[in-house]
């Protein structure tokens, strides 16, 4: 039986979601992002500008924090990837049951690494039926070829592929996308209510946050479009 402290030491820290959402998250440092570090020069890109970059910037610990979590995912991947999938398992479920939410983000910060860490992820998911898993990515790339073997995703894990640009519709060939639209424009398909007054509403600090909206862990729902912040 492993511990808590165990677990993190194999598979990085796994966090009690943020303040905006429910359940737990996996961040990565962005510093290591493999499309998101050449769009982050790139003006009207909807990695242009960064929150976590800027996060890893201004506080040490984060970036502490999230350059460890890249560095035990990566390494425990490619030498032991069940390991690193069990440790994952009894986190999110020791957090599951803590709080009473069955929901995960992969990536609050950072990105897919390999289709080694999209397959490790999806046998996460395998092994905790009752959570549902949800990971953005613009690493198209990556889920193509892990398809392409012959794969696919569980039933409970939301596999959301990124548009590049603010503005642009769903990205072709994927089940499902997310997009970034600006003030004033029209979304495409459902818009993302956390930061609608009704959601503030909802927090005394009047913060942006999910709510009672579950829309992108729902695989009812094609694409999530963010509105520009």
């Amino acid at each position: 039986m492993t511990t808590l402290k165990q677990a993190q030491e194999d598979a990085g820290k796994i966090s009690e979601g943020n303040t905006k959402m429910p359940g737990s998250t996996f961040a990565i440092s962005a510093k290591h992002c493999n499309v998101g570090s050449k769009l982050v020069d790139v003006e009207g890109s909807v990695c242009h500008r960064c929150y976590a970059l800027k996060l890893q910037k201004l506080r040490p610990s984060v970036n502490k924090g999230w350059v460890n979590n890249y560095t035990k995912a990566t390494t425990m991947i490619s030498v032991n990837p069940d390991k690193w999938v069990d440790a994952c398992v009894f986190q999110i479920n020791r957090i599951s049951n803590k709080t009473g939410e069955a929901y995960h983000r992969w990536f609050d910060s950072g990105d897919l690494q390999s289709v080694e860490m999209l397959a490790a992820i999806c046998k996460v998911a395998v092994k905790t039926p009752n959570i549902k898993h949800w990971l953005p990515t613009r690493e198209a790339k990556i889920v193509k070829d892990y398809l392409k073997a012959g794969n696919s995703f569980p039933d409970n894990l939301v596999v959301r592929v990124s548009s590049t640009m603010i503005g642009d519709p769903p990205i072709n060939g994927h089940a499902h996308t997310s997009t970034v639209h600006r003030k004033g424009a029209t979304p495409h398909g459902h818009s993302c209510p956390a930061s609608s007054e009704r959601h503030r509403a909802m927090r005394e600090d009047r913060a942006a946050n999910c709510g009672d909206c579950r829309a992108c862990w729902d695989k009812s729902v094609p694409n999530v479009s963010y509105p520009l912040h």
